[in-house]
C-alpha cells in the first residue's frame, strides 16, 4: 500500500547535461538479479496500458534497472530516458524539511521554536505552533487555500494562511498540509536572506551534485523536460508551461511542490542524506525520526519531509511521492536492506500510482506478479446492479439539486464514510450546490470505466450544451462514493 499522504492529489550516480540534438542515454538493466526481467516486463505491458515515464532500481548503490518508458513527447515522438526531467510534486517537501535543518546546523534556527518568532502577525489560534509541527503536519493548518497557480506572492500567502482557521489544535493530530510547508519555505527565506531555491542550491542540492534539480536555477533548456499529459491524453504541458513568478512558482506552491528533478539526481539525494554530505548525522536522524501516526488506521509514521514505514521483514521503509493529477513520482528507500526505487511518470493512466510499490514487491518476492492496470474501458450506458444504482443516484442528484436538508440527507445516505469524514459537511454541500448550478439538466453521453472502482459519467448539460466529466470512485463493498472530481471537457 502506498503512503496515506496525498498526491496537492527515475535513479543514477552521475549526470551530465544532455542537449535536444545528442542522443538519449542508453538504457540499461543488469542480468545479474532474476527480478530484472519480471520487472522490465511489468514496466512494458504498464506502456501499453497507458504508462510513460523513467524507472531506476538501485541495489547496494549498484543500477539493476535504469530505463526510460514510453515517451516524453508524444508530438515529437521523443522518448522517455534515463536522464528525462519530471515533475517531483511533493517530494519537494522533504528538500524544504532540509533547508530548515540546515539552517539549524548553522545556528540561525531551532525545530522547536515557534513560528511567531519569524512570522509577524500570528493570531491567538496559531500563537503556539512550532517549526516541528508544521514540518510534521501536525500545526492544524488545511491541505491548501489556493490553486497552485494563482499569482500569490509570500506576504500575501502568509496573511491569508494567518487568517484560515485550524482544522484542529495545534500539535492534537495530523493532517497533510501543503500550506505548512509554504510557510516553512518563507520562514527559510526570512531567516536565510535568500529565495528558497538560491538558499536550496547553494547549501543542498550544489554540494550533493544535483545540478538537475530546480524550480529556475538548472539550465533547463539544455535538458529533457517531460511534457505531462491528462488522463484523456490532453496535453497538459511541462511545469514551465503554467503561471511562475520570476523566480520559481507562486506561494501556494512553493516549498511545498513544483521541483523537477531526475531520477539520477533524486538517487543522488537519497546517497547524500545516507551518508551525511549535506546534513549531519544529528539532522538526518531528526529527519527519519517517525514522529506523527499518518492519519487513524495508517501503518506509516511522518517524519521531516518522509514517510516512514516498518516493512513485513521488520525493516525501515522511507518514502515519499508527489504528484499533481498529471505527472507523478515516488521515491522507495528500503534504508536497511540497500535497495532504492524511483519511479516518475508523465502519463498514466488511473491507479498507477502504486507502480513503485509493486516494483518493489516483485523485487523482494519472486513469486509475485502484479496486473497491470487495464485501460479505461468504454461502456454502453450506465452499468447494472449497485454500481449502476449508484451513478444513476448521482446523476440524479445533480440534475434536481435541492435545499440544504435534502442534499444533507442526499451525501449522508449516498457517501462512504472516510469521504464524508475528508471534509466538513459544508464543503460537501457547498460541491453538490455547484455541481447542480453549473450541471444540471443533462444527457448521460457516455461512461468509462477506469478501473475496478473508478468510472466517469461524460454529462452534457442542458443549460449551455457543455460536456462535464465527473470522475467517481465507489467502494467494492457497497459502491458508496468514495471520491468525486468534476472537470469541464
Amino acid at each position: 500500500m502506498s503512503p496515506t499522504h496525498p498526491v496537492s492529489l527515475c535513479l543514477l550516480l552521475l549526470l551530465g547535461a544532455c542537449s535536444p540534438e545528442a542522443p538519449p542515454p542508453a538504457n540499461t538493466t543488469s542480468t545479474g538479479d532474476p527480478s530484472v526481467a519480471r520487472i522490465d516486463s511489468f514496466m512494458q505491458r504498464s506502456v501499453g496500458a497507458g504508462f510513460n515515464g523513467s524507472l531506476l532500481v538501485l541495489k547496494d548503490g549498484q543500477p539493476l534497472i535504469d530505463k526510460g518508458y514510453g515517451l516524453r513527447d508524444r508530438e515529437k515522438d521523443l522518448p522517455n530516458t534515463p536522464t528525462t526531467v519530471h515533475a517531483i510534486g511533493s517530494i519537494t517537501k522533504q528538500f524544504t524539511a532540509a533547508c530548515v535543518l540546515k539552517l539549524q546546523e548553522m545556528g540561525k534556527l531551532d525545530v522547536q521554536d515557534l513560528m511567531s518568532k519569524y512570522i509577524a502577525g500570528v493570531p491567538a489560534d496559531k500563537a503556539a505552533i512550532t517549526l516541528h509541527q508544521l514540518l510534521t503536519h501536525s500545526a492544524g493548518f488545511p491541505g491548501a487555500i489556493g490553486d497552485d497557480y494563482a499569482p500569490t506572492g509570500r506576504d500575501e500567502f502568509l496573511k491569508l494562511a494567518m487568517g484560515t482557521p485550524l482544522k484542529f489544535a495545534p500539535g492534537s493530530d495530523y493532517d497533510y498540509s501543503n500550506v505548512g510547508y509554504s510557510i516553512l519555505g518563507a520562514i527559510v527565506e526570512q531567516v536565510s536572506g535568500q529565495t528558497y531555491e538560491r538558499f536550496l542550491h547553494d547549501q543542498l542540492l550544489e554540494p550533493a551534485g544535483l545540478a538537475h534539480t530546480g524550480y529556475l536555477i538548472p539550465n533547463w533548456s539544455t535538458m529533457d523536460l517531460a511534457v505531462g499529459y491528462q488522463k484523456d491524453g490532453e496535453r497538459w504541458g511541462t511545469m514551465l508551461d503554467h503561471p511562475w513568478a520570476v523566480d520559481g512558482p507562486y506561494w501556494h506552491l512553493r516549498c511545498n511542490g513544483g521541483l523537477l528533478s531526475t531520477t539520477h539526481d533524486m538517487a543522488d539525494w537519497v546517497e547524500a542524506l545516507h551518508t551525511h554530505k549535506v546534513l549531519d548525522s544529528t539532522s538526518v536522524a531528526r529527519m527519519f525520526t517517525p514522529y506523527v501516526k499518518e492519519g487513524e488506521g495508517s501503518d506509516s509514521h511522518y517524519g521531516y519531509g518522509w514517510a516512514i514505514f516498518k516493512t513485513p521483514r521488520g525493516t525501515r521503509l522511507i518514502t515519499h511521492n508527489g504528484g499533481n493529477g498529471v505527472q507523478f513520482a515516488d521515491v522507495l528507500w528500503y534504508a536497511d536492506e540497500g535497495v532504492t526505487v524511483v519511479l516518475m511518470s508523465n502519463a498514466g493512466a488511473r491507479g498507477m500510482q502504486d507502480m513503485a510499490w509493486e516494483v518493489a514487491h516483485m523485487f523482494f518476492d519472486p513469486t509475485y506478479e502484479p496486473q497491470v492496470v487495464e485501460p479505461p474501458k468504454a461502456l454502453q450506458g450506465l452499468p447494472d446492479g449497485a454500481v449502476g444504482d449508484r451513478l444513476k443516484a448521482l446523476s440524479a442528484i445533480i440534475t434536481a439539486g435541492g435545499d440544504e436538508a435534502t442534499l444533507t440527507s442526499w451525501i449522508g445516505k449516498n457517501l462512504g464514510p472516510g469521504f464524508l469524514k475528508d471534509s466538513p459537511m459544508e464543503r460537501h454541500l457547498s460541491a453538490f450546490t455547484r455541481m447542480h448550478a453549473d450541471i444540471g439538466a443533462h444527457k448521460v453521453e457516455s461512461v468509462e470505466q477506469l478501473g475496478p472502482e473508478e468510472y466517469v459519467l461524460h454529462l452534457r448539460s442542458d443549460r449551455d450544451k457543455a460536456l462535464y466529466r465527473v470522475i467517481v470512485q465507489l467502494r467494492p463493498s457497497d459502491a458508496l462514493i468514495s471520491g468525486l472530481g468534476v472537470e469541464k471537457e
